[in-house]
């Protein structure tokens, strides 16, 4: 962008008193233009500390020792001067020196701005990853603004404050308040210059299933590791290029961006090819790569240690009182072994994905694309339109993570946001509302309860082992809101937190299958180097530690952390890591056609996250799902035919007439015999009687309810060669763990049907009821077992076990 251009757009935002944008707009100028003068003056102006306005005056005599300004005021600075009263910065009183000259052309306006409160989120815990399908994971990034030097062998770096000189102190009565411009340790652009390089493309068999009759060029990207280093270490980035179907293919394809950060693009886009790839490629090519340190890219960032820690504690192998310690040196052991094996932490930043993409795009030949964002991918996606606008012809951002926002210090606020839409759409449903009142109170003294009384769930997960997890607020918290990014469990959520109540923990116990591959696709270098960077270090212990009070819970460890969010700031020390640059974290002021795309139910990158930066991207559609979780364009066919719209021509506004076809999520309450059961005659495994006729019928003879995926209602029937006395002993041997039973079956009473006379037992499996019903017939047995619910046994043993004996014969 023209010198010009940024100056006049600065200093535009200096008199209307919109300092920290004026802060990220003449921050961007001396980085782009590092000899400009006025630049560097008008930045002094706007600091909040002596120091720093001292330091931005003395680059400005760097470049010209005869300005007289700068002297001025460096002076000024040196003199102690006695504090008064500030003026409002709207209302600068002081007159812009000669040498910044106000141009006549037009001056564009923009709303820009970083808000004020921090911003937090990413709930990195996916707890139902392995029952979500497509899972796009929504953990947050991190981007390095690289500065470039503004001379030749000198470095942009802010002074060591001396204690002796008056500095923060001197408030004159010609400054405007320029108080808590940024925080103090923040410093000012630093020259990282780039050196000049040549990136290449190597062509390389594709290391998945290319689906029949799609033509699929796979390959390498090769940059450089840290750009502003000669001779360094490369990378090879693994690319994927799915050719278009068309005769006539638009020039410009639709390049995915995968969340995390740390999440696989490549395998996650043929494993998803009817989702994220087949919809596009009948008008134009189809894009994506591993970003640096993950997938199939070339190094890549893995920690085994650490998945090994995780596993032993998730195996119940760890001892509670020394778990943080172990999860801490395998955290160091991590963080040493990258470095050792020659990685530079410092290079995995967003910003320099952000580069990579751009260098991938021209490696390709295209002019433009069209950028997909997911989760974390919209974060990318941001920085790309604030670095290589050139190359982008639209954007769409679905979950947005905003470049402004400290997802860890947001994390309270976005959680809440996702619960309360869960409380107010329960209320708002006739049968949710009646069948769990009070649900807030119930899930906030739930938490409560769990917190002073954990308890210990353990699940056979076969064929991985036995997997035992401590049940406390943060864990149930977790899981609730592992329920809302997804539309298939967003309905499960109210039923979820009343059975946890009652003892139900189906919903726990299906989680813990899950567990073991939690961090599947992610690379826990890239993951943790950038969350550190941009998050962790943005922000302080005191504030990380304020975050666990907000959140209402005693304890929430964010894996692959080590104890609560106040030690992510050590850890992130010990890591090697750095805070971000002067700048790095400021609002994305864009006109790229953009799509903004968000779920009302996402407690990870929440609506008001997506609206936060659609009010700086000034040419943007906001589209929010209001039955919708996170990524709505994996889940929703109106999300999909949005984003295949405005692609298509990003100039007009997408119809929204698919939206007004969604109906409120209907919540799964308990079945209470009413509307009846439709039964029909069927003969099953040598008996013959009513089953449910909509229910699913598997190959070993079980009819599954499946009104969700953690549905364990399933009835069946079948005949025995072994009389019934022997099937009850069968099921009351405590050698062979009761076959999967809690204990053994106790008779129930009998039941007269059709001449046979029904021995009635009673049951649990994992605490949940277990009826057995066995009638002899001329030595053989007549057996039907009903598993169901706490909240809803009663109803089906009157609406169907009854029925299924009385008709059987």
């Amino acid at each position: 962008m023209p010198e010009q251009e940024l100056f006049q757009e600065g200093l535009s935002a200096f008199r209307s008193g919109n300092r920290k944008h004026a802060i990220a707009i003449l921050t961007r100028l001396v980085q782009e233009h590092p000899r400009s003068e006025r630049g560097w003056f008008l930045l002094g102006m706007c600091m909040d500390t002596a120091d720093k306005r001292e330091y931005c005056f003395q680059r400005v005599l760097d470049i010209n020792p005869n300005n007289a300004d700068a002297k001025k005021q460096i002076a000024f600075l040196s003199t102690p001067q006695p504090v008064s009263p500030t003026q409002p910065f709207s209302q600068p009183s002081q007159n812009t020196p000669a040498f910044i000259s106000e141009e006549k052309a037009p001056q564009t306006k923009t709303s820009a701005k970083k808000t004020a409160s921090k911003k937090k989120t990413n709930n990195n815990i996916i707890l139902i990853a392995a029952l979500s399908g497509l899972c796009i994971l929504v953990c947050v990034g991190v981007l390095g603004f690289r500065m470039l030097t503004n001379r030749p062998g000198t470095s942009a770096v802010l002074p060591a404050t001396n204690p002796n000189s008056a500095t923060s102190n001197v408030t004159p009565n010609t400054q405007p308040d320029i108080a808590n411009t940024l925080p103090p340790a923040t410093p000012l652009p630093t020259a990282l210059p780039t050196v000049a390089y040549t990136p290449a493309f190597e062509e390389a068999p594709c290391q998945f299933e290319i689906p029949f009759g799609v033509q699929v060029t796979c390959g390498y990207a090769i940059v450089p590791e840290n750009r502003s280093i000669a001779s360094g270490r490369t990378l090879r980035l693994a690319v994927a290029v799915y050719h278009s179907t068309s005769s006539n293919p638009a020039p410009d394809p639709v390049l995915f961006l995968q969340g995390g950060p740390g999440g696989q693009a490549v395998q996650l886009s043929a494993n998803a090819y009817s989702i994220l790839v087949e919809p596009f490629i009948s008008t134009r090519d189809y894009v994506t790569f591993d970003q640096r340190g993950t997938g199939l890219s070339e190094p890549v960032m893995n920690c085994d240690e650490l998945d090994k820690v995780h596993r032993q504690d998730i195996y119940g192998t760890l001892a509670v009182e020394s778990r943080e310690l172990v999860y801490q040196n395998a955290f160091l052991s991590c963080s040493g072994l990258l470095q050792a094996q020659g990685s530079d932490l410092s290079a995995y930043s967003t910003v320099e994905s952000a580069a990579d993409l751009r260098d991938i795009v021209k490696l390709l030949g295209y002019q433009q694309v069209n950028l997909y964002g997911a989760s974390y991918g919209t974060r990318l996606a941001l920085v790309t339109m604030r670095n290589h606008p050139e190359i982008i012809r639209s954007a769409v951002l679905d979950s947005v993570v905003p470049v402004e926002a400290n997802m860890i210090e947001e994390y309270p606020k976005s959680v809440n946001a996702a619960l309360s839409q869960l409380f107010i759409a329960c209320a708002s449903d006739p049968a949710c509302g009646s069948a769990y009142p009070d649900l807030e109170a119930v899930f906030r003294s739930l938490l409560q309860k769990l917190d002073a009384r954990p308890i210990t769930l353990t699940t056979s997960a076969y064929p991985m082992g036995t997997v035992t997890e401590t049940v406390d607020g943060a864990y149930l918290l977790s899981v609730i809101t592992g329920l809302l990014r997804s539309p298939d469990f967003i309905l499960t959520a109210p039923q979820t937190i009343y059975r946890v109540e009652n003892g139900d923990y189906s919903t726990l116990i299906a989680a813990q299958y899950s567990l073991p591959y939690e961090f599947d696709g992610i690379s826990p270098g890239l993951y943790i180097s950038m969350m550190c960077r941009e998050h962790v270090l943005d922000s302080t212990p005191e504030e990380l530690k304020s975050v666990s009070e907000q959140t209402g819970i005693k304890e929430k460890v964010f894996r692959p952390f080590y104890g609560d969010f106040a030690d992510m700031f050590p850890a992130c020390k010990n890591w090697g890591s750095t805070g971000p640059n002067l700048g790095e974290n400021d609002a994305v002021v864009s006109d790229i056609p953009s799509l903004v795309i968000e779920g009302s139910f996402d407690p990870a990158t929440p609506p008001f996250l997506g609206k936060q930066v659609a009010e700086t991207l000034t040419h943007s559609y906001y589209f929010e799902f209001p039955t919708m979780g996170h990524v709505p364009t994996a889940d929703d066919l109106c999300a999909r035919q949005t984003m295949l719209a405005f692609i298509a021509n990003p100039g007009i506004e997408p119809s929204r007439e698919c939206l007004n076809g969604i109906q409120p999520v209907k919540f799964l309450v308990p079945f209470t015999g009413q509307p009846p059961l439709n039964l029909e005659r069927q003969s099953l495994s040598g008996v013959t009687l009513d089953v449910p006729r909509d229910w699913s019928l598997t190959d070993d003879g079980f009819f599954l309810r499946e009104s969700s995926a953690f549905d364990i209602t399933q009835v069946t029937a079948f005949r025995s060669d072994v009389s019934p006395q022997e099937l009850v002993d069968y099921f009351s041997s405590g050698i062979h763990g009761y076959r999967g039973l809690d204990g053994p079956p106790n008779a129930a009473g009998t039941r007269q049907a059709n001449g046979y006379l029904w021995m009635m037992y009673y049951t649990t499996s994992n605490g949940r009821p277990v009826d057995i019903a066995v009638a002899d017939d001329g030595g053989e047995s007549l057996v039907i077992v009903l598993f169901s619910h706490p909240d809803e046994h009663d109803a089906l043993y009157r609406s169907l076990l009854l029925p299924m004996i009385d008709s059987a014969r």
